[in-house]
């Protein structure tokens, strides 16, 4: 990530100065992560291009940058259920590490979030996947399009279920906006998330978007389990 644009965020998701991960104090000329985290989170990254992995037939594939696992789990944790948003930007550095390594996700438009529905996203007050992805077209020059997928539905948590019953539970769950289709009609999209575990939330947004139209649809998420 350049300095400009690392400065850039920094404004938009100001800093602590303790570690994002593990919340000890950080020291003089650390950044998000004290030493060990930093250390920790470059191990639990996927080498870059052996990240795909087929999550159906509606996008060509899912990359994620981290495992879920170690400083990437408590970082997305912290971005989750902390309240903590700058957390993101440790994760977002490394989705654009696997951007800028893998031709095929360069060759992407636009970029969108997977939403959150309206009841949750009020309880929470943000989106965790739209926090990382502005975190991330912010420092890749991506442009991302916040009002293209809504969420209709959230019956129960994915947590903890399987791919059978997480497709069930998700099927219908997602809808175009009216005023985006025009945007979708021919373009190659990159939908980012933050954890991809049996893909199929991914693959329900992904069907969306390819039924509205869109070439293509990429997905990039944070981690994967």
């Amino acid at each position: 990530m350049s300095r400009a644009g690392e400065m850039l965020l920094t404004l938009l998701f100001p800093q602590r100065v303790v570690c994002h991960a593990c919340g000890e104090p950080l020291r003089r000329g650390e950044g998000l992560l004290c030493g060990a985290c930093a250390a920790e989170l470059a191990k639990d990254a996927f080498p870059l291009g052996r990240a795909q992995a087929r999550i159906g037939e509606c996008a060509d594939c899912a990359m994620g940058a981290f495992r879920y696992q170690g400083t990437a789990e408590a970082l997305m944790r912290a971005l989750k259920f902390g309240a903590d948003q700058t957390a993101a930007l440790p994760l977002a550095e490394g989705m654009a590490a696997v951007y800028a390594a893998t031709a095929e996700l360069r060759g992407v438009e636009l970029c969108v979030a997977v939403p959150m529905h309206g009841k949750r996203l009020r309880r929470r007050g943000y989106n965790q996947a739209e926090v990382l992805a502005e975190a991330f077209a912010q420092s890749v020059g991506l442009r991302l399009e916040k009002d293209m997928l809504t969420r209709l539905h959230h019956k129960r948590s994915q947590v903890g279920q399987g791919r059978a019953a997480r497709r069930e539970n998700i099927a219908g769950a997602f809808a175009l906006c009216i005023e985006a289709a025009p945007k979708v009609r021919g373009r190659r999209i990159l939908l980012v998330d933050d954890v991809l575990t049996t893909g199929a939330t991914a693959e329900e947004c992904a069907r969306v978007l390819l039924e509205a139209g869109a070439e293509q649809v990429r997905v990039l998420t944070a981690c994967r389990a």
